[in-house]
């Protein structure tokens, strides 16, 4: 920047040479007059050295922050400081209240430009790296980047063996507990943080009992990202005006999540599929935006969640760290030195950008196993529906009254010490799960059992109640 500095601090130098007068001419009282400049004029000489530009997906600038391209960085910023120092290396004169009118004023001619959306393009410390001919492009002003990762490229980058005795892969295999599925899919989280403009439609969650590397895998891609890039919003405060912090982040990382219940999560559900959100910063203007970076947590324990639907669940990457390093050696070098060394961290960049392209996260099938017994502990129904209602075949049984199933899922709360209440849509919420379970397709209808249909529920309602009184069953279809 100190270049464009510069240039700014000459060409104010030219203009006021220019239009210095005298006045009183020959007199006592002479003197040389140099006009401070227009509005207009310091945005006519802004606009020809800066770039500006509104970055949206949509066709209005109203809600976009003014962005500015970075030389130095090779992103564009919003800072408004940086544009305010522009403002006084063209004059110094100038007052704070003219710097916000001549940003108004750029903001009337700046076009919109669409986010820099293109995943095969990775910005890195020293370039914008091309996934698809493995070569390290320049920064440019033509690719809208609002942000980049720490580390830089390097194209001969070989593994260190730290120490004499610190070798990542084997380290990683530890943490992994020998699983090579989990082995392969840290990676491929590795991969997916750095990529800001890339979903593949989940958000990770490393699960497990404290020392167990979780905070360690966390430090690493800190690390790596940056921690100035990296947002630290956990599951909870996805919403309001928390939302401004992701805002030019490559990832997000939340550490130590709370068990707590989360009522909702519908904003955290957008950004881990790239749809749009409408950020709304604190005292200033809300704004859209569609923000495509991962979001990875740790916890020890699961929070339960209002949303129990497919949509939530399919989105989940609960990924077990079942290590245990309790009783060993301390080893803080790991975390403090070896994961911060630039040689390994260029290594590892290297691998993540050589890896071979996928387009969805492997499935391991201790990560299937763990989102099974958490949608069990998230929604009771579901448990109730997997562990009881099938195991006793009924959802084969042709037509159920909902009351009776009722009954059923009250003993089931009590037997497990559970405690829920059943809620107005129980009988939906019962037969969608039983259609995504089940190969059986079940409806829920309106109608009466027959005598014979009848006998087989003794409660809670009599035999002439069922047969004689129009309610809710659960049909069996085809």
């Amino acid at each position: 920047m100190k270049e464009l500095y510069n240039t700014l601090y000459e060409l104010g130098v030219i203009w006021r040479e220019e239009h210095q007068y005298t006045v009183n001419e020959g007199k006592k009282n002479e003197k040389i007059v140099i006009p401070i400049p227009e509005v207009s004029t310091v945005a006519k000489y802004l606009r020809q050295v800066c770039h500006f530009a509104f970055i949206s997906t949509g066709d209005s600038s109203d809600k976009s922050p003014l962005y500015l391209y970075h030389y130095d960085k090779g992103v564009y910023t919003d800072s408004v400081d940086l544009f305010n120092k522009l403002c006084a290396k063209f004059d110094s004169r100038l007052k704070p209240r003219a710097w916000a009118d001549i940003r108004a004023f750029i903001r009337t001619t700046t076009r919109i430009s669409k986010p820099f959306s293109d995943h095969t393009r990775i910005p890195v410390a020293n370039g914008v790296f091309n996934l698809k001919t493995k070569q390290l492009e320049p920064f440019s002003p033509d690719f809208v980047i609002t942000s980049k990762i720490r580390t830089a490229y390097n194209g001969a980058a070989r593994k260190p063996i730290l120490d004499g005795w610190f070798d990542f892969e084997q380290w990683l295999d530890i943490i992994a507990c020998g699983d090579s599925e989990i082995y392969a899919l840290l990676w491929q989280i590795m991969n997916e943080a750095i990529n800001p403009n890339r979903t593949r439609g989940k958000l990770a969650i490393l699960l497990g009992d404290g020392n167990n590397g979780k905070g360690t895998f966390q430090s690493l891609l800190m690390n790596l990202i940056g921690a100035d890039k990296v947002a630290t919003l956990r599951p909870d405060q996805f919403e309001g005006h928390n939302l401004a912090s992701l805002s030019g982040k490559v990832c997000n990382i939340g550490d130590d999540i709370s068990n707590r219940y989360i009522d909702e999560v519908s904003d955290l559900m957008s950004i881990v599929t790239g749809d749009t959100v409408t950020i709304n910063p604190k005292h200033q203007q809300p704004f859209e935006l569609s923000l495509k970076l991962f979001c990875l947590f740790s916890a020890n324990e699961l929070p339960r969640v209002r949303n129990k639907s497919q949509g939530w669940y399919r989105r989940l990457c609960i990924v077990p760290f079942k290590a245990d390093f309790n009783g060993q050696k301390e080893r803080p070098e790991i975390k403090n030195i070896f994961l911060k060394d630039t040689e390994l961290l260029e290594w590892v960049l290297f691998k993540i950008l050589n890896m071979p392209a996928f387009d969805k996260f492997i499935e391991p099938e201790a990560v299937t196993k763990e989102i099974d017994s958490y949608k069990k502990e998230n929604d009771y129904l579901y448990a109730f529906v997997t562990d009881d209602y099938t195991e006793r075949e009924l959802h084969l049984i042709e037509r159920v009254p909902l009351k009776w199933i009722k009954e059923e899922y009250r003993t089931f709360l009590a037997e497990n010490d559970l405690s829920a209440h059943i809620p107005y849509s129980f009988g939906k919420d019962l037969v969608r799960i039983l259609r995504v379970h089940t190969d059986q397709r079940h409806a829920l209808k309106k109608g009466r059992l027959k005598k014979k249909e009848a006998e087989a529920f003794p409660y809670p309602l009599t035999l002439d109640e069922y047969t004689k009184n129009v309610q809710w069953i659960v049909e069996k279809d085809g």
